[in-house]
């Protein structure tokens, strides 16, 4: 992240501190990197330290600190991976070509084409200018999956500088922090996940749980730490009984780990199972490392022996790995007093696997590691994200597929043959149709599960056997996308029904364009043959014919206006043509200005509606469609429903402050708390405390004692809406609050 344009210094420091500062960092840095013997190594490393000093010489971090100090601690966290010499140099130099003037040749120069080619991966893209913040950051993400497609290496000092930044968000404001750790949760802590880096992936989720849900993560942590000596007794007391048992059956070489789970991992069980902290059992997990795949098998035996194994929790990551090469045997049991454990059962190369995921394989041991064959097929994922950026245009919809397919939980299914397929958690039967290739998707008529007919929405289990139906006259339904899960096969669905909408818009553009010719006694065909077709290309400012016949199929473009300024401007300017609102090909400043708040560029007094899937609210970014009949249709940017609308379609628009005062925007709230009476008296009193008017309310109580309140709420704005989040969050026992869509969720 750059810092080049932060507010000024909360601290002010001397040039000998700030000296003083750097040397320390280097040193220790130097220090932690015990594992390289070579001298030469050190002395290149020495050379980027002074170099890299010198090029941010004038920058400092918003702490006030010298800005150098950044570079060397993202080198210092890849050295707990030991990853190779090259990877350390590229990031103590990652920010040199961002940051400052200097080129990447110069770099190359100085410290080779492989460092060059890591630090050219990691540099955001600078010199494009952008429409919005979420183009540009789309776009330094195709930028990093790229470069990550030929070299891992460039994700994993990407990984080590986010999380630095999130270590230091304290200097930065309120708002920025927020945006940032929102980022890193939706992105770079999956990412980290798919990679196999546990451990940065859960420090980042922790780190961003922080910022988000700051009461929440305050109040689990202030849990945690309330039992700990009790928590420790408890660990060691499974680990003695462990190695106890083992070592009665020859495994006296075992190595058991046991560790209490991170506080975003328990959040999200809380979450998940709508459970206060005190009801949950769970928080442990428990690790046996052995030297072998066959003891791994065995000590599951002995473990599922001594304690009854939980139903449904039990999975083989040994015979099915993950997509990031993680293996394990993955068991939860019941012991005779009905607490439950988490138990793992890995080999010591599974377990370095873990511990360092896909750094594991640049680690300076093995220098030139290359990835084989099936260790590449196994990055599948990858190769689809990199095939899904070249095929998406629209922002929104690569930032949201991306966050799809960066989801960590999986299920294992099998095709009749035999062939096992990773899809995402909850996918249903036109997924994996999808994922088997993208002509049978398209063509699937019907699906057999485990030998009987389903509907194409059933959702699929692990172990199932897929057989999938086609036929050559199917086509896409629009109803697929109501529960296909994937983002390829919402992807594929979504392109086909746009391509069906685009024919169709073509078709009415071409049907009103010659229409109104006919009516001037002119020709289309003629027009085409004479080549004066470029005429109205120039005066629609469109870049083909067909952008022209989309335009006016849309009801972009007013088609008797165009034909009247392209082939009758004399008659216009002696009035003998009545001239019509502009249009939006015209780009004019003027702007539309109605009741709805909503400003839409270059139209006056159009319709607005505003979508029933999402209900934006002013404050929110927001994005509008043009609809025929209907005038522009109002959705909030992140809204999933509208990224099945055509891109061509969209048109800038804008909130006013004219409505922000009537109240009358409604919102879906949902508020999950523990059972205590008086809970919903606090609620209640905690929204009418912020001016907002509660327009329904229902209350129900889940099979594990929660209160779930639902709660339609009118109010003015974003702002008013985050200060009724926040004091909910303040009230005791409430476990989470969430805005909740209009219409039911994919």
């Amino acid at each position: 992240m750059s810092e080049k344009k932060l507010p000024s210094l909360h601290v002010q420091l001397s040039e000998q501190e700030k000296e003083a500062l750097a040397e320390e960092a280097f040193q220790k840095l130097k220090e932690s990197l015990s594992y390289i013997h070579k001298e030469e190594f050190f002395e290149k490393l020495e050379k980027a330290y002074h170099y890299a000093k010198e090029k941010h010489a004038h920058q400092s971090r918003h702490s006030g600190e010298p800005y150098i100090l950044h570079p060397l601690a993202v080198a210092e966290i890849l050295a707990e991976f030991r990853v190779d010499p090259s990877s350390l140099i590229a990031a103590v130099l990652h920010d040199v070509v961002e940051d400052t003037d200097t080129p990447l040749t110069e770099i190359e120069e100085k410290f080779g084409k492989v460092v060059a080619s890591l630090v050219d991966g990691l540099t955001k893209i600078g010199k494009i200018k952008f429409s919005s913040k979420e183009e540009r950051m789309a776009e330094n993400f195709r930028k990093m999956i790229l470069a990550m497609a030929k070299d891992f290496r460039v994700i994993l000092v990407k990984l080590a500088d986010r999380l630095h930044n999130m270590r230091t968000l304290k200097h930065l404001s309120v708002e920025k922090r927020k945006r940032i750790a929102r980022e890193t949760l939706d992105i770079y802590a999956p990412l980290a996940n798919r990679l196999g880096i546990y451990g940065i992936k859960s420090e980042l989720e922790d780190l961003c749980l922080k910022q988000l849900e700051y009461t929440i993560y305050k109040e689990i942590a202030k849990n945690l730490a309330a039992k700990k000596k009790e928590r420790e007794a408890y660990i060691e007391e499974i680990k003695e009984i462990l190695e106890t048992e083992l070592h009665k059956y020859g495994f006296t070489h075992a190595k058991i780990f046991g560790r209490p789970k991170h506080i975003f991992s328990i959040y999200r069980k809380m979450l998940g199972r709508q459970l206060a902290f005190e009801d949950l059992h769970d928080l442990f997990g428990f690790r046996i490392v052995l030297s072998s795949i066959k003891e791994c098998y065995e000590a599951l035996g002995i473990v599922h022996s001594m304690w009854k194994p939980m139903p449904g929790r039990f999975k083989d990551y040994i015979a099915m790995p993950k997509e990031n090469l993680y293996q394990s045997l993955h068991t939860t049991v019941v012991r005779q007093n009905g607490m439950p454990a988490e138990i793992q059962i890995r080999t010591s190369e599974m377990h370095n696997v873990c511990e360092f995921g896909i750094a594991a394989h640049w680690s300076y041991k093995e220098k030139n590691r290359k990835f084989n064959a099936s260790e590449l097929e196994k990055f599948s994922w990858l190769k689809q994200m990199i095939e899904m950026q070249n095929d998406l245009e629209d922002t929104n919809e690569f930032l949201d597929a991306l966050k799809v397919d960066l989801f960590d939980d999986e299920i294992f299914v099998f095709t009749p043959k035999g062939d096992v397929k990773q899809l995402t958690a909850k996918s249903t039967a036109i997924d994996f149709a999808f994922a088997v290739h993208s002509d049978v998707g398209s063509k699937t008529v019907g699906v057999k599960v485990n030998g009987r007919m389903v509907p194409l929405r059933w959702k699929l289990s692990s172990g199932d056997i897929v057989e999938v139906l086609t036929s050559k006259t199917q086509k896409p339904s629009k109803d697929w996308l109501n529960f296909a899960v994937s983002s390829k096969a919402r992807n594929k669905i979504r392109s086909f029904l746009r391509q069906e909408q685009r024919a169709s818009s073509r078709k009415i553009g071409k049907d009103l364009l010659t229409y109104e010719l006919s009516k001037r006694q002119m020709s289309l065909d003629k027009i085409i043959l004479n080549k004066k077709i470029d005429l109205l290309l120039t005066e629609s400012k469109e870049n083909n014919y067909d952008d022209l016949l989309l335009s006016i199929g849309y009801g972009k473009i007013n088609t008797r206006e165009l034909i009247g300024r392209t082939f009758f401007k004399k008659e216009e300017d002696e009035n003998e043509i009545e001239i019509l609102p502009p249009t939006i090909s015209e780009k004019k400043d003027t702007s539309s200005k109605k009741s709805s708040g909503v400003l839409v560029s270059g139209l006056d007094n159009i319709l607005v509606s505003f979508g029933q899937c999402c209900g934006p609210i002013p404050g929110e970014d927001i994005i509008g469609f043009i609809t025929r009949g209907r005038g522009v249709s109002i959705h909030n940017k992140t809204c999933a429903k509208a990224l099945d609308l055509d891109p061509k379609r969209k048109i800038d628009v804008a909130w006013t402050n004219e409505d922000e005062d009537e109240g009358n925007h409604t919102v879906l709230l949902q508020v999950i708390t523990g059972e205590r009476k008086g809970v919903l008296a606090d609620v209640t009193v905690a929204i009418a405390s912020c001016g907002v008017n509660i327009k329904k309310a229902q209350v129900r109580l889940s099979p594990n004692h929660t209160g779930i309140l639902d709660f339609e709420l009118t109010l003015n704005n974003l702002e008013q809406f985050k200060k009724v989040l926040r004091v909910i969050q303040g009230i005791p026992d409430i476990i989470c609050v969430e805005r909740r869509n209009k219409v039911k969720k994919r």
